[in-house]
């Protein structure tokens, strides 16, 4: 299934992450042998972290989320009960890799196979060998300086 949503601002981007988290919350989990794994995919500025702050805020983490660029992946366990029995978000931020064994060294296949996590993988396509199959994808497109187009892939 795929869907198309316009966001005409970042705080509208974090609106839009908000409802999306929700709605994955609501259903029955995807896997009870993996993780809930989203790949964020579109070019710099698109709206990738924008989109993880309004997870984030959702879930009313109380760290800060920012793009783990330089760090690759940051996690953020949850202080509070989650449906499906999520206990940790992963953020990643494949940018910066050049290999995909970079990203296994990491623990990467570990992480993915642990079903209380939900993973958020900036720049998920360069590591969509790794993937699992019934994975999400969220592609981002910028139209003008604070438009985007936000296109969801439901497994």
């Amino acid at each position: 299934m795929k869907l198309k949503i316009i966001s005409e601002s970042p705080k509208e981007t974090q609106e839009i992450a908000g409802f999306f988290i929700k709605s994955v919350l609501k259903r029955e989990p995807v896997s009870n042998k993996q993780a809930f794994v989203v790949s964020l995919e579109g070019d710099l500025g698109s709206g990738k972290t924008e989109f993880l702050k309004g997870v984030a805020k959702s879930l009313k983490l109380k760290e800060k989320v920012f793009s783990p660029t330089f760090l690759i992946m940051k996690s953020f366990p949850f202080s509070n009960k989650i449906k499906n029995s999520f206990k940790t978000l992963w953020h990643l931020d494949c940018y910066r890799l050049e290999k995909i064994k970079e990203i296994e060294s990491l623990g990467f296949k570990e992480i993915i196979s642990e079903p209380t996590n939900i993973i958020f993988i900036e720049w998920g396509n360069k590591v969509k060998k790794l993937l699992p199959l019934k994975h999400w994808k969220i592609k981002f497109k910028m139209l003008e300086k604070n438009t985007r187009i936000l296109e969801f892939y439901i497994p």
